[in-house]
C-alpha cells in the first residue's frame, strides 16, 4: 500500500517501483514483481541497483540471456559495485561455467575491499540467504578448496556474524578428513544467523560419523545448488539418489517451504552398502524436521529434531589385507547406533551491529559395540549418552573491530554396561557397569582488529573446565591470528591456538572453529589438550593461477588408560605435523587443472596398542572439463606413499607395518539438466582396481573414520532433481 501511494504521488520516481517489485516477488508474484522492476529500469536506465535486481528476477524466470544483459548493464552503470559481478557469477555457475564464475567472483572480491561478497550491500531484500554457499559451490566445482578456506578466513575476520560465510566454510570442510565436528559446528552457526529462507535442510549434514562415500570432482552437488537468488513464498522438493557396486545405494529427499515469516524443511536420508570386504557393511537412516520463524524483524527463532539409526561392521583399515573368514576376530566387529536429538535456537538483534544468539541441544544416544576378545568370545558394550548443552553468544560488529563473547554448559551422563559372550555356547559372563558424567563449562572472547585494510589480527581466549568422572582439566587457552596482505596478490596467515577437545552433545558448538583459516576443532578424543601453530602463504597470478603453502604443527596430550572405577585417565603426548602446497590453474573457460602436495606426520611414544609413527605423502593431480551445454568431466591421479611403524611385545615381530606406495586413478562424467532441474553423474574411484595397504586415522578420533583411499574399484551413479 505504501509503495502504491508513493507511485501515485510521483510516477517518475523509480524507487517505489523497485520496492513494490521486491514486495510482490516476496509474496510469490514473480511475474508481477518483475514487471514493476522493468518499469523502474525504464524510468532510470542508469541505475545499477535496479538493473541488478531485474537481472535476478529474470534469473528466477530462467531467462538467462536477459538476466546476463541486465547484469552487464549494471556493471557498466556502476563499475565500483561488486554486487552484479557476484550475481552474474552465481548464474554462470548454475550454467556449468564455473571458470567464468570464478573470474566474476574474483572481480567482486577486488571491488569489495579484497573480501568475499555474499550479498547485496544495501540489503533491500532477503537474497542473502538464497545463495549462502554459492562461492563454496564454485570453488568445489573447480576443486579449489584451499583457496576457498582463505577467502572464508578473510570474510569471517571482518564479519564473524555472516551466516553465508559460515555455510561456505561448512561446505568446504566436507571433504577434509577429521574436520567433521568443525563442519557441523559451522553449519549450526550458519543456521542460527540466517534469515528466513527456503534452503532445504539436508538430514545428513548435521551428522558427523556416517563414513559414507563422499562426492568427488565437480559432480558432488549440494541441494543448495538449486536455491533461488530471490526469496519468495514458494515450495521446493529436491531428491537425490545414487547406486553403485558392492550393493551400494541410497537416497535423500527434502521438502522445504517458505511462507511469509516461516520456513520449514522435512527430510529423509538412507544409505546402505555391503562394503568392499567381509564385515565392511553399513546401513544408515536419518529423519529430520526443521522450522524457523521470524517473530519480529529483530527476533528469529528455530527448532530442529532428528532421528538417526546406524548398523555397521568393521570400517578400520589397519595396513593389513584382512581375512574373509567370518569367525576371524576383525570380522565380528559390529556397531549399532540409535540417536534422537533435538535443538532450539534464537537470534535477537539489539541494533544492526549487535546480536545475541542462544542454542540449546538435547541428545539421547544408544550404542552397542561388539568387540572380539578371541576366536570364540566377544565383548559386548552397551553405552547410553544422554544430556544437553546450552550456549549463549553476544556479537558486536564495529568499524575498526568486532568481538564475540560467549559461554556454554555441557552435561552428558554416560552409562556403560559390559558383558562377555561365548559365540559358540552363547554363555554370558556378566557384567561390568560404569556410570559417570562427561561435563564441560566454558567461556570465551574473540576480538578481530582491523589495523589497516591490508592487516587484521585475531586476539582471544577461552577457559575450559572439563570433568570426566573424577578427572578434571581446567585450562586458560590463548587464541592468536594474523592475516596480512603483503601485496595485492600475496596474503600471509598465522595462527597460534590452544584448547581442550571437550564433550559436545551432537558434536556442534557456536564457538568459532577457526582462527586465520586454521581449524582448531578437530575430531579428537574428548579431553585432548592441544596446541596448534600454523603459517600459510596464499598467492595468485591474475585470475588464472592460484598457489600457496601451509605448515602447521599440533602438540597433543591425549587421554588413554581409562580407569574402570572412576573413568579417570592419563594423558599421552602425541605430535602431528602437516605440510601442504597447492597450485590451481584455469587453463581456459572450459578446462582447469590442479595439483596438491601433502605430507602428514604422526608420532607418539612406542605403544603396544597401535602404531607409533605414521608418515603419509599424497599428491593428487586433476584436470576438469566444463561445457556450457551442461556436460562436465574430471580425471584425477593420486600418488600415495605411507610408512607405518609399530611396537610389539618383546621377541615378537611387528605386524601391520612397513612402507606402501600406490597410484590411484579416479574419473567422473556428468550432465547438468537445463533450467536448473538437476544433475546426473557417473563416478569411479580406483578405476584400475589397485589393491594396497593403508592405515586410516580412526585411532586418533572420537569416532571411526572411513579411509580416504579404498583398495578396490568403486563405481556409482548419482541423480539429483529439483522441483
Amino acid at each position: 500500500t505504501v509503495f502504491n501511494q508513493a507511485i501515485l504521488l510521483d510516477q517518475a520516481d523509480p524507487m517505489p517501483r523497485l520496492g513494490l517489485g521486491l514486495a510482490l516477488i516476496r509474496e510469490g508474484e514473480l511475474e508481477a514483481g518483475r514487471i514493476q522492476l522493468e518499469i523502474a529500469a525504464s524510468l532510470d536506465p542508469a541505475n545499477s541497483l535496479i538493473r541488478s535486481y531485474l537481472g535476478k528476477a529474470y534469473f528466477e524466470e530462467k531467462r538467462y540471456s536477459l538476466s546476463s544483459t541486465q547484469f552487464d548493464m549494471a556493471k557498466e552503470r556502476d563499475p565500483n559495485d561488486p554486487t552484479p559481478w557476484f550475481y552474474d557469477a552465481i548464474q554462470k555457475q548454475t550454467q556449468n561455467r564455473p571458470v567464468e564464475a570464478l573470474q566474476d567472483i574474483q572481480k567482486s572480491i577486488e571491488l569489495n575491499d579484497n573480501r568475499a561478497v555474499y550479498r547485496s550491500k544495501l540489503l533491500l531484500d532477503q537474497d542473502q540467504a538464497g545463495r549462502g554457499s554459492s562461492m563454496a559451490r564454485i570453488f568445489q566445482n573447480l576443486g579449489f578448496e584451499k583457496r576457498a578456506l582463505m577467502e572464508t578466513a578473510k570474510s569471517l575476520s571482518v564479519d564473524p556474524t555472516n551466516h553465508s560465510a559460515h555455510r561456505f566454510l561448512s561446505d568446504t570442510y566436507a571433504n577434509i578428513p577429521r574436520h567433521e565436528a568443525a563442519r557441523v559446528s559451522e553449519l549450526l552457526q550458519a543456521q542460527l544467523m540466517q534469515p528466513i529462507n527456503v534452503n532445504p535442510v539436508q538430514p545428513q549434514l548435521a551428522v558427523t560419523d556416517l563414513n559414507i562415500i563422499t562426492g568427488t570432482g565437480p559432480s558432488a552437488a549440494g541441494f543448495n545448488e538449486f536455491s533461488p537468488l530471490m526469496e519468495r513464498n514458494r515450495s521446493q522438493l529436491v531428491t537425490s539418489g545414487f547406486a553403485g557396486n558392492n550393493r551400494t545405494f541410497g537416497n535423500e529427499i527434502v521438502f522445504s517451504k517458505l511462507y511469509e515469516r516461516t520456513s520449514v524443511s522435512l527430510g529423509q536420508f538412507h544409505y546402505q552398502t555391503n562394503g568392499f570386504r567381509t564385515n565392511n557393511d553399513q546401513n544408515h537412516d536419518i529423519l529430520n524436521a526443521f522450522i524457523q520463524h521470524a517473530v519480529t524483524p529483530k527476533l528469529n527463532i528455530q527448532a530442529e529434531i532428528r532421528n538417526r539409526s546406524t548398523d555397521q561392521g568393521n570400517l578400520l583399515l589397519d595396513f593389513n589385507r584382512g581375512s574373509n573368514n567370518l569367525r576371524a576376530p576383525q570380522n565380528r566387529l559390529r556397531r549399532i547406533i540409535d540417536e534422537d536429538a533435538a535443538r532450539v535456537g534464537a537470534r535477537y538483534s539489539f541494533t544492526p551491529n549487535q546480536n545475541f544468539i542462544v542454542s540449546a541441544q538435547y541428545v539421547n544416544r544408544k550404542d552397542k559395540n561388539i568387540d572380539p576378545l578371541g576366536n570364540n568370545e566377544n565383548r559386548e558394550i552397551f553405552r547410553q549418552n544422554e544430556g544437553y548443552q546450552t550456549e549463549i553468544q553476544y556479537q558486536f560488529h564495529g568499524n575498526r573491530f568486532n568481538f564475540l563473547a560467549g559461554s556454554g554448559i555441557y552435561r552428558l551422563n554416560i552409562h556403560n554396561n559390559r558383558q562377555d559372550r561365548n559365540i559358540i555356547s552363547d554363555q554370558v559372563t556378566c557384567c561390568v557397569t560404569t556410570d559417570f558424567d562427561n561435563d564441560k563449562t566454558n567461556g570465551y572472547i574473540y576480538t578481530n582488529l582491523y589495523f589497516t585494510p591490508n592487516l587484521d589480527a585475531t586476539i582471544g581466549f577461552n577457559y575450559d573446565a572439563y570433568k570426566r568422572g573424577r578427572a578434571t582439566i581446567n585450562r586458560f587457552n590463548p587464541k592468536l591470528g594474523l592475516q596480512w596482505n603483503i601485496a595485492n596478490n600475496v596474503r600471509l596467515r598465522f595462527a597460534w591456538v590452544e584448547g581442550v577437545k571437550t564433550p559436545l552433545a551432537t558434536n556442534q558448538t557456536i564457538e568459532p572453529t577457526q582462527v586465520a583459516g586454521f581449524n582448531q576443532l578437530f575430531d579428537d578424543l574428548n579431553g585432548t589438550i592441544f596446541k596448534r601453530i600454523g603459517i600459510g602463504l596464499d598467492m595468485n597470478h591474475g585470475n588464472d593461477v592460484f598457489y600457496g603453502l601451509e605448515i602447521s604443527s599440533r602438540d597433543l596430550q591425549v587421554p588413554t588408560e581409562f580407569s574402570r572405577k572412576d573413568s579417570s585417565f592419563t594423558l599421552e603426548k602425541q605430535n602431528e605435523n602437516l605440510y601442504r602446497g597447492y597450485v590451481y590453474n584455469t587453463l581456459n573457460q572450459n578446462w582447469t587443472a590442479k595439483t596438491e602436495v601433502q605430507f602428514e606426520q604422526f608420532s607418539r611414544k612406542p605403544t603396544l596398542s597401535g602404531p607409533h609413527q605414521i608418515d603419509t605423502f599424497s599428491a593428487p593431480v586433476s584436470i576438469n572439463y566444463f561445457n556450457p551445454q551442461g556436460f562436465f568431466a574430471n580425471l584425477t591421479g593420486t600418488f600415495v606413499r605411507q610408512e607405518v611403524d609399530r611396537q610389539e611385545a618383546q621377541n615378537q615381530e611387528p605386524q601391520n607395518e612397513g612402507i606402501e606406495s600406490f597410484f590411484l586413478l579416479d574419473a567422473a562424467v556428468g550432465y547438468r539438466l537445463p533450467n536448473r532441474r538437476g544433475i546426473l553423474s557417473l563416478e569411479a574411484r580406483n578405476l584400475f582396481n589397485q589393491s594396497f595397504l593403508y592405515r586410516n586415522t580412526s585411532f586418533r578420533t572420537s569416532e571411526p573414520v572411513n579411509a580416504r583411499f579404498v583398495p578396490t574399484r568403486t563405481i556409482f551413479a548419482r541423480m539429483t532433481f529439483n522441483f
